[in-house]
Order: C-alpha cells, then sequence, then structure tokens
C-alpha cells in the first residue's frame, strides 16, 4: 500500500507543539527507557520495500537506509529511484565531498514533496544548525547523529547531548543517535548504559557482527533501533544478499548504504526485502570468523602515547582507501585529524601491535596511510 507522504508528514509546528513545555522530552523518554507510542510515523511506504520501527524514535524505516558520502548532482537520479522504490530515511553530513553532498540532497528536497517522503539523519550535533538547514532546504533535522568513540566520554554524557536537547527545544532536531567507528561494541555498551540515544549508528559487518550479538539483543530490549554501516569492511567479496542476511538476521533495524547507480538500489533493496521476509535469517544470522589480520575494531590500540589517531587511521586507510578504492574520501578523512593525530608522531614503539588480538600490521598501515593520504590531502 502506498501512503500519502503528505498524510503522514509531521509539520514543524505540529513538531514543536509535541516538544514545547516539556524541556528534554525527547531525551526524558530515552532515560526513562519507555517503549514507543503504539502509532507508528509512517511516511512513503510502498509495496516494494519492508519497514521496521526504528527504536524510540517511532519512525517507520526502510530496511535500506540511503547514505550520502558521495552525493554529487550528477548522483541524485539514484537518491530519486531509492525514494520512487520505498526508501525513506537518508543520513549526510556537511564534510562529504567536501560540502558537496547537502547541496545536492539540498536540491532534491527543493522539489515539492521530496522533504515529506524522507527522515533525515545529520551528522554532527553543532552549536548553530541554522546554515545547515538553509542549504538542506529543510527547518528541521530528524535524527541528530552525535559522533563519539570514547565510551568513558559517552556514559558521562557529553557537550553533543546538551546541544541537541537545545536544537531539540528550538525545533531544530528531534531525536539523538549515537554514531561510532571505533571501540564500537564498547561505545555501543556505553550509549546504552546512558540512555539518551534513540538509536546508534555503527560500524557492523559479518565478521563482527556475531560477537556483538548480546549488545544487538540489549538494544532490542531497550527499545533502541540499530543501523548498520561499513558491512563490507573486511567482507569485500560479500554480495548484498549476503551482508543483508548477517546484518538483519543478527537484529540490525536498517542497514546504510551508499548507492550511486540504478544497479546499486536495485541490488540492495531486493537484498534487504529478501533478508527481512526469509524467517531463518532473523532468527540466526550468518555468520564469518574473523580472519587473522583483520582489525574488529575492538579499540585495544588506542592509547597511543604519542597521542596518534591509530584505529580512526587504521579503519579509513584499509577501508575507504585498500577496500573501497575512495581515495578521495579517505584522504579528507586524515586531513580532518589534529596535527598530533596523524601517523608522522608515531614512534614506532608497537604499543598497538602488540595489544592487537588479531595481529594486524598497524605500523605498516600508519606508515603507508601517512605517506598515500598524506599526499593525497
Amino acid at each position: 500500500m502506498t501512503v500519502n507522504p503528505q498524510e503522514s508528514a509531521m509539520s514543524r509546528r505540529e513538531f514543536l507543539g509535541r516538544v514545547s513545555g516539556t524541556a528534554g522530552a525527547g531525551l526524558l523518554l530515552a532515560r526513562q527507557g519507555a517503549a514507543a507510542p503504539a502509532q507508528l510515523e509512517k511516511r512513503n511506504e510502498q509495496s516494494g520495500m519492508i519497514y521496521a520501527p526504528f527504536g524510540r524514535t517511532n519512525l517507520n524505516v526502510s530496511r535500506l537506509t540511503f547514505g550520502c558520502i558521495q552525493l554529487t548532482d550528477d548522483k541524485l537520479p539514484a537518491l530519486e529511484m531509492a525514494v520512487e522504490r520505498g526508501v525513506n530515511l537518508v543520513h549526510v553530513s556537511r564534510s562529504y565531498v567536501n560540502g558537496q553532498a547537502i547541496v545536492s540532497l539540498g536540491k532534491f528536497f527543493k522539489k515539492p514533496g521530496n522533504r515529506d517522503k524522507v527522515w533525515l539523519m545529520l551528522k554532527g550535533v553543532p552549536q548553530n544548525i541554522d546554515d545547515q538547514l538553509k542549504t538542506l532546504n529543510t527547518d528541521h533535522v530528524d535524527i541528530i547523529c552525535a559522533p563519539l568513540n570514547a565510551p568513558d566520554q559517552i556514559r558521562k554524557g557529553t557537550r553533543e547531548n546538551a546541544a541537541f536537547e537545545a536544537l531539540q527545544k528550538a525545533g531544530k532536531a528531534r531525536f539523538l543517535n549515537l554514531t561510532t567507528h571505533a571501540s564500537v561494541q564498547d561505545s555501543m555498551e556505553a550509549a546504552l548504559d546512558q540512555g539518551d540515544y534513540s538509536s546508534l549508528l555503527a560500524a557492523l559487518d559479518p565478521t563482527t557482527v556475531g560477537a556483538m550479538k548480546p549488545t544487538l539483543q540489549r538494544a532490542a530490549k531497550m527499545n533502541v533501533g540499530v543501523m548498520a554501516m561499513k558491512s563490507q569492511r573486511n567482507s569485500k567479496s560479500a554480495t548484498p544478499d549476503q551482508l543483508a542476511a548477517a546484518l538483519l538476521g543478527a537484529g540490525v533495524t536498517t542497514i546504510l548504504k551508499t548507492l550511486n547507480t540504478a544497479r546499486d538500489v536495485e541490488a540492495w533493496i531486493a537484498a534487504v526485502n529478501k533478508a527481512s521476509r526469509t524467517a531463518s535469517a532473523l532468527l540466526e544470522a550468518p555468520s564469518v570468523a574473523s580472519a587473522a589480520g583483520v582489525c574488529t575494531l575492538c579499540g585495544l590500540c588506542e592509547g597511543c602515547p604519542n597521542g596518534v589517531a591509530v584505529q580512526s587511521i587504521v579503519r579509513d586507510y584499509t577501508y575507504y582507501y585498500e577496500q573501497q578504492g575512495l581515495a578521495a574520501v579517505a584522504s579528507e578523512r586524515y586531513a580532518e585529524l589534529g596535527a598530533g593525530e596523524t601517523a608522522a608522531a608515531c614512534g614506532n614503539c608497537g604499543r598497538c601491535e602488540k595489544a592487537c588480538p588479531m595481529g594486524v600490521p598497524v605500523r605498516r598501515i600508519l606508515r603507508e596511510a601517512h605517506a598515500r593520504l598524506g599526499a593525497l590531502a
């Protein structure tokens, strides 16, 4: 059944009415661990897509989320096709493609009715979001993503939590998400302990999702939605069918994917629908054992005495540069590191390699990353 997006969309006035007079309403709901109301918010639901409640957000989201990390004007047809086929959640950051991604997404939203067809996730929790909203041609963000990777910091609450609450009170953001690329399981557990987050966005792939099942089960019990990103990390040869079955079968709500072509859209919609409809996939995910030399993002390599951002460099170099062939993306991320965080500060002490349970050649990766990504940056 097709739902008229105008009937299911929430206006900004309705949104403000829900949060006005209830300071920190969304955070209070999260901290109480309350179940989502029975009535789900729905939009752009098409018969060719399967949907699921996204934790405490109460949004009935497509099992496939459109990732904008490579979005440019020439790739808008893929976005348009995905939305026509029922994708109703998009994720973007102002840093993607050096700022072009939000410009291109803003062009999509400028077309009448398009903003009402999808919910918007935005990475980063700025004090002032007005410039990004203007570029995106919208007046609010549905889900704000706080990118945090330090479990102790997450448990205590951060400035991002306070900044989100201010944005929520102003009617500019609705829900708070934790996005984590490093020390993934510990960071997810910390977010569940802390209680402010309606959903989690984490680097999950078939080599790691099996070990994550206790955390995913805990998230489900607490009604916290889970989105998987970097699903092909360590599994370059895996098909969309295999990846979707592993992730959705383990309890992931929706999979974030970069979709650049019509073929990408077709393959991933078919994969998430197949996995969602297969009862056995939802009961137990097929798992791929982590092989020696494969980074599992456990975080044990962190704590470099010289301050090198070891895990971030290893993650971005092996995933974006080596596996995905996205040299521009990898170099952008490397350039975002502080001067003391790059591999130039490595003293070759070997602490990171000794701590790694998988035998990853960390120092070699750091040297290669600095030589190649530093030159590109």
